[in-house]
């Protein structure tokens, strides 16, 4: 018998009385909570790591990449495998994206030929010499 593919309605999980969030990072800590019980705020966490090497979070208010998984092993789960699962991945996208290349970069490279359409070295056509054959 196959199993439904329902959603199992998860119970958010309240944080252990050893986890101290800094208060400015209580939203942000809050929010990756709700990973598990909520797809929107997986949904959430993927879209940060992608785009975390290209847009400016605030340190002060964002939890980063690199404490994620740490974050997830501090924590009670009702799946901890699965999560760690979850939360390492979206570290190493997160980590392992490069920076977005600055205007001059890009410029620069479009000048030196080497853009997505780079310019090609002048080839001469071969030079065929019709040779007349005698009767």
């Amino acid at each position: 018998m196959s199993r439904s593919h329902q959603p199992e309605r998860l119970t958010r999980l309240a944080c252990h009385g050893q986890c101290r969030p800094d208060p400015a990072r209580h939203v942000h800590h809050d929010q990756l909570l709700r990973v598990e019980s909520d797809p929107d705020a997986m949904v959430d966490l993927f879209e940060t790591a992608v785009t975390w090497a290209e847009l400016e979070y605030p340190t002060d208010t964002t939890i980063a990449p690199h404490e994620w998984l740490d974050f997830a092993q501090r924590h009670r789960w009702h799946d901890p495998e699965r999560m760690l699962r979850i939360f390492g991945l979206a570290t190493d996208i997160a980590l392992r994206a490069a920076p977005a290349p600055t205007p001059a970069a890009l410029d620069m490279a479009m000048a030196a030929g080497s853009g997505i359409c780079p310019a090609l070295d002048p080839v001469e056509p071969p030079r065929r010499r019709l040779r007349v054959a005698s009767p």
